[in-house]
């Protein structure tokens, strides 16, 4: 015999546990780019632009939630089905005022990216950290300088890190650099990664107002019987 709650809980069930598994992929993928991109993100010193950081946190928050939809359907508890639909609308709310706030950000991307960027090679020679965080960047995204390497003529010599075949004192020796500046790659580099987390999140805000759906469903069946 057909028993729409039943069907309700398998699905429920289903699209909690895609929750979960999007949730820990996305702390990965934050860990990832957290680890690799680690120069970026020290240059740029805005938590607006720290993409690996919401990543994880988003990753981290759907895999609680999934736990806590979990533990509902499958003991078939009212409170934690309801808790469960209430804290993933929130959740879809946040994530939707998230992504309207980094569209409305994008118009100053630019020049606020330029200022981040000079400042911080203004910094090369006296902050180890800051020195580390360019020649990363560098060689990561294969560039020199804010918009070229002349930008380092001010500090008085290129960085190593420029070459493209980067070895201690390539510069020195008139070594080929990296023809391009940090500044595009970087708003490039930020730009695919806010398209990424977009798109995650576009995928998890199908699942996650499915999912409410099927649980404030799963809780009115629970209520009638």
């Amino acid at each position: 015999m057909f028993d729409p709650q039943n069907e309700i809980d398998d699905d429920l069930r289903c699209d909690i546990h895609e929750i979960s598994t999007g949730g820990l992929g996305l702390i990965i993928l934050g860990s990832v780019l957290q680890l690799k991109f680690a120069g970026v993100l020290d240059i740029l010193g805005d938590e607006r632009l720290a993409t690996p950081v919401i990543l994880l946190a988003f990753g981290s928050l759907c895999t609680l939630l999934g736990f806590l939809g979990c533990c509902g359907a499958i003991r078939e508890n009212y409170c934690l089905t309801v808790s469960f639909a209430v804290l993933l609308a929130l959740v879809i709310m946040i994530e939707t005022a998230a992504v309207i706030t980094a569209y409305a950000l994008h118009e100053d991307l630019r020049s606020g990216l330029s200022t981040q960027l000079q400042m911080g090679l203004s910094r090369y020679n006296r902050s180890t950290g800051v020195q580390m965080a360019w020649d990363q960047t560098q060689q990561t995204l294969s560039c020199c300088g804010v918009a070229n390497s002349s930008d380092w003529s001010a500090l008085g010599a290129i960085p190593d890190s420029c070459c493209i075949e980067s070895v201690t004192g390539c510069a020195k020796d008139l070594a080929p650099l990296h023809p391009g500046g940090c500044m595009d790659k970087v708003e490039n580099w930020i730009l695919i990664n806010a398209a990424l987390v977009g798109g995650a999140s576009a995928v998890l805000a199908g699942l996650q107002i499915r999912s409410a759906s099927f649980g404030i469903r799963y809780s009115i069946c629970a209520v009638e019987e």
